[in-house]
């Protein structure tokens, strides 16, 4: 589904896209894996997977086309658990399978699966206008075309930044 929107849209957050390649240049970090999961905490009470089922891996491939990736089995990887799709807060999509909400938890991990405890939370909010934002979501501004590849993108973004300053500072990013 991705592939079918990226000709219409922009990557959102081009910015943040780029100061994250220019850590990762500066450290030449290395994943071995990315590995998304799609734990929505509504799945009983939302559709969203029902609209997007294939959200889990278009958001696997676009961190990787914005981190470093290695054949090397011993570098740390990357565990996304996808928590809750939401339209206003509310799970239950509706018919127009819009959506305005993306909340997350990155984790890197050693390569054998072991928290490494370097973890954050990635929540990525639309808003069209002046729409209030709730405290410490990104915000984008996409139309209707660019919604889902706007949102992913964010998604993505976000979590190459934050990948990013952890590896950085050498500690985990505080919540």
């Amino acid at each position: 589904m991705l592939n079918n929107f990226k000709t219409f849209a922009l990557a959102a957050g081009v910015s943040t896209m780029a100061l994250a390649g220019a850590a990762f240049a500066d450290d030449d970090i290395r994943v071995s894996a990315i590995d998304v999961e799609t734990s929505v905490a509504a799945a009983a009470d939302g559709n969203a997977l029902q609209f997007y089922p294939d959200l889990a891996e278009d958001i696997r491939a676009e961190v990787a086309e914005r981190v470093p990736m290695s054949s090397d089995d011993s570098d740390p990887q990357i565990k996304i658990d996808i928590r809750k799709i939401a339209l206003n807060g509310a799970t239950m999509l509706p018919d127009s399978m819009e959506f305005n909400q993306l909340e997350g938890v990155v984790d890197i991990t050693s390569p054998t699966g072991d928290s490494a405890g370097l973890s954050f939370p990635v929540n990525i909010a639309a808003q069209s206008g002046d729409g209030i934002v709730p405290e410490g979501y990104v915000t984008v501004q996409p139309s209707e075309t660019e919604f889902y590849v706007a949102m992913v993108s964010s998604f993505a973004d976000v979590v190459a930044e934050g990948l990013a300053n952890v590896n950085t500072a050498g500690s985990p990013v505080d919540p």
